[in-house]
């Protein structure tokens, strides 16, 4: 299990009892949903962002992807970031930056699983 999802897991557990931290789980949750449907529209062009966040931002995609295939639990959001894994690595593999077209290769790896 994944350190977030671990964390993710704990504030579930905590928020049962407790209807603030419903609340804030909630509100997390949605800024972390609205925040993930912008990234993924920026992620169709890669200049846009600093390569350091880029190359976070692909380890996160490709986490959250390799968690859902795992968990079987592939849906229509799963979808959406394949779709801007596969922008991205397109773009990262024409970077010419060698720590790019690793996160690219990384990429294509995890969408042939």
């Amino acid at each position: 299990m994944t350190h977030l999802k671990e964390f993710t897991a704990s504030m579930e557990k905590a928020s049962q009892s407790d209807p603030m931290m419903q609340r804030w789980l909630y509100g997390t949750k949605e800024l972390e949903r609205q925040l993930s449907k912008r990234l993924i529209r920026l992620c169709k062009y890669p200049d846009m962002i600093p390569k350091a966040l880029l190359a976070n931002y692909t380890n996160v995609l490709v986490e959250a992807l390799e968690n859902e295939q795992e968990e079987g639990t592939f849906s229509a959001s799963s979808e959406d970031i394949m779709e801007s894994l596969i922008a991205l690595a397109e773009n990262l593999e024409n970077s010419g930056d060698s720590q790019m077209e690793e996160k690219a290769r990384r990429i294509r790896k995890a969408i042939a699983k």
